[in-house]
């Protein structure tokens, strides 16, 4: 400690401005509020000054001396103190900047998680959009109404055939034929809604995954950060 205080001395005195002569003493107030630099001079001002073997030297006063160490030591542990506050509140901001991340992880792995879940929504809607349930049996919808034209068909045929010995088979005819209509319009209909489903699914699944790319990118910069 002596020894970089002497160092900083002699820094001190090699950049201290020469002052001139005719400038005022400072009073002891205004010392007070100097820096060091300017203390140092201010001491070199106040200093006698003697020619001994012709060379110039100054007598400066013990106390005067003692003083500029005293302030030479608190400006020292004034800036050790203030590396140290600047130490803690980096140690604070990181874990800040961890706790966050580890917050951001879990975001990510919740979001994830959730999409996984649309993501098996969406298939059993496919599923539900592509067969229907008759009988307890999964059946293809496709399969389902050409099944059923089929059968209306072979009804109609049927129908046609007892038209000739049954003159009043006519109007259960008409009655299928409405019926199939009906059937027809239904499942256009299920087809519509069940798409609507699917298009309001997929379009809450590409906004989830738009926020996971976000949290991803925040991620990517805190990490950034907290490498540096």
């Amino acid at each position: 400690m002596k020894a970089f205080t002497l160092s900083l001395l002699l820094c001190a005195a090699a950049a201290a401005p020469v002052l001139a002569q005719t400038q005022p003493a400072p009073t002891a107030k205004d010392r007070a509020s100097y820096t060091l630099q300017q203390q140092f001079s201010s001491l070199k001002f106040r200093s006698s000054t003697e020619m001994k073997y012709n060379q110039e030297h100054k007598v400066v006063k013990q106390a005067s001396l003692d003083a500029f160490f005293r302030n030479v030591q608190d400006t020292l542990r004034a800036r050790e103190q203030s590396i140290r506050n600047a130490g803690k509140e980096t140690a604070v901001a990181l874990a800040k900047t961890q706790q966050e991340l580890e917050d951001q992880k879990a975001q990510v792995q919740a979001l994830q998680q959730d999409n996984a879940r649309k993501e098996q929504q969406i298939q059993q809607t496919q599923h539900n959009i592509d067969s229907l349930s008759v009988l307890g049996l999964d059946m293809n919808k496709q399969v389902y109404v050409y099944l059923s034209l089929a059968i209306i068909l072979g009804l109609g045929v049927l129908a046609a055939v007892f038209a000739f010995m049954y003159k009043g088979s006519n109007a259960v005819t008409q009655e299928k034929i409405q019926a199939y209509d009906t059937i027809d319009q239904e499942l256009k209909e299920h087809k519509q809604a069940a798409r609507e489903r699917e298009v309001k699914l997929k379009r809450e699944m590409q906004s989830e995954a738009n926020k996971v790319e976000e949290l991803k990118q925040q991620l990517a910069e805190l990490q950034k950060k907290s490498a540096v």
